[in-house]
């Protein structure tokens, strides 16, 4: 009814509850006289609407037969022609059906994938995420909302690569309390072999928020197409703190978005944009009545600005604690590094954060410098008694022998806290402490540092709501509903009162 051209949409869903609720949105819509009943079907793909209530893995591998295909193997003789576009919206994660999902799509078609299990791919559980996505993130990292989509991206780039297809992101965001991705699948065997370069592993430092993104593979310096696996780090610890370093991912490494579609999107959807003459072409669908223009605009705003070819983002608060000083504004330290002749961008989904291609110890150069011009505050009495206590208990290691101080200095987290920091060696011996900051600031700057705003500014666009207020209170995740809300309920209910049965008991109270 909105986009023209469209001759077949399929609703499937296991919720009995969910299938009356599409019913009742095409019957609110004035469209029921399109409604397609399985019996009816003379074509796999008819005309008009159908709902089903099934599995939804079960309906995408009966519909991997490629369209125009004149001579089906025999395989595929029970199976439907492939859809030019699946979206799938499950209540948690997708991972159960991105491998259908992957096949039922024809080449050059769009996949449109949901994951709301945050808890797992925020860094919650890492032991659920590496299940789901065979991917581990990193907990406490402040680039959780980029490795998310990352770890997505680099599932769905795997199940593609085995049945010779590849994936290329269109659009791929964090909304609210969830991410969604949209890619284009492709048949490209010869596109398969380059994956090793655009998956790899993330190395955080566990001391500071310095980190290296490396691809599994290389190609052959000699300028020969010969791939063969990357190399780790130059250095085996960090360089500015000497920390071992967490190991995370796999994750996608390659572009989030195409731009040029996200650029024509950002048109179309922008403000004014559709107002035209009459004897203009009809654009379709009509955005004047989409109650979320703006938040998709602000948020097709910020995707444009990004850089597409740089991995994760530092985020300036999570700097500015590490080294315990005030923190820069946002405009002059990106002015910094702009000076200094790299690329930075912000993220769509984070107000501070810093997406940028200059090394990690760049990054430090311009907080060293800032650090110089607005001295970090003295210790706390709270912070100083933490440090007494850490110097003892390290004093107490140098006795007890070196494993256990080793064991606690790969116990640091990347934020900086006084408990993650590790012994350093002094000049003149004898077990001396050295923070995490003192660490960092020790070293001396390595270039000039201009925190001059340049004329043109930095690269933003002003003018557009970027990070829009929540639209009403206690915003977020609602519970499952229909029949897998009420089991949930009924086992909730049971297991409370087990439990409160097992209180009474143990408090000697009649049940």
């Amino acid at each position: 009814k909105e986009i023209p051209n469209v001759k077949h949409i399929t609703i499937n869903d296991l919720d009995p509850t969910a299938n009356e609720r599409a019913l009742h949105n095409i019957e609110t819509n004035d469209l029921k006289k399109d409604l397609v009943q399985d019996e009816d079907d003379k074509d796999d793909k008819p005309y008009g609407l159908r709902i089903r209530h099934g599995d939804a893995t079960h309906e995408m591998y009966m519909c991997r037969r490629a369209p125009g295909l004149h001579t089906p193997k025999p395989h595929q003789l029970c199976q439907s022609t492939q859809y030019d576009v699946v979206d799938l919206d499950p209540y948690g994660s997708a991972a159960p059906f991105l491998d259908s999902a992957l096949q039922a799509v024809t080449n050059g078609g769009l996949l449109c994938v949901t994951c709301t299990d945050m808890a797992a791919l925020g860094g919650a559980h890492p032991e659920q995420a590496y299940g789901r996505y065979g991917s581990i993130p990193i907990s406490r990292a402040t680039y959780l909302q980029e490795m998310a989509l990352r770890i997505l991206l680099h599932t769905m780039a795997i199940s593609a690569a085995k049945y010779g297809r590849t994936i290329k992101p269109i659009l791929s965001v964090g909304m609210n309390f969830y991410i969604r991705v949209f890619v284009e699948v492709n048949d490209d065997k010869a596109g398969v072999q380059n994956l090793s370069l655009k998956i790899g592993n993330v190395y955080q430092s566990t001391q500071c928020p310095s980190f290296h993104t490396i691809p599994h593979g290389m190609l052959n310096k000699k300028g020969k197409k010969i791939y063969q696996p990357t190399r780790a780090p130059a250095t085996p610890t960090c360089e500015e703190t000497g920390g071992p370093f967490k190991i995370g991912g796999p994750i996608w490494l390659g572009p989030l978005h195409d731009q040029e579609v996200v650029e024509t999107a950002l048109k179309r959807v922008s403000p004014n944009k559709q107002k035209h003459s009459d004897d203009a072409p009809t654009l379709y669908p009509n955005l004047d009545f989409i109650a979320t223009r703006d938040r998709i605009a602000g948020l097709l705003t910020s995707v444009s600005e990004e850089l597409t070819d740089v991995p994760l983002y530092y985020q300036l608060p999570n700097l500015s604690h590490t080294l315990k000083c005030t923190s820069p504004p946002l405009q002059q330290f990106k002015a910094a590094l702009l000076n200094a002749g790299y690329r930075v961008s912000g993220y769509h989904k984070d107000p501070q954060a810093i997406k940028t291609d200059a090394p990690n110890r760049v990054v430090w150069d311009i907080m060293r410098v800032w650090c110089e011009k607005h001295p970090p505050t003295p210790h706390s009495k709270s912070s100083q008694k933490k440090r007494n206590r850490r110097k003892k208990r390290l004093g107490k290691n140098e006795t007890d022998g070196d494993d256990e101080k080793n064991n606690n200095a790969e116990e640091g987290d990347e934020d900086g806290d006084e408990d993650g920091d590790v012994t350093g060696n002094n000049n003149g011996g004898g077990g001396g402490y050295i923070d995490t900051p003192g660490k960092i600031l020790a070293i001396k700057p390595s270039i000039e540092v201009d925190f001059t705003i340049p004329r043109g500014g930095v690269g933003t666009t002003t003018g557009v709501a970027r990070f829009p207020m929540n639209p009403e209170k206690n915003w977020g995740p609602k519970p499952a509903s229909g029949i897998f809300s009420k089991k949930r309920k009924a086992e909730d209910s049971s297991t409370t009162a087990t439990t409160t049965t097992s209180e009474r008991a143990n408090q000697g109270e009649p049940d």
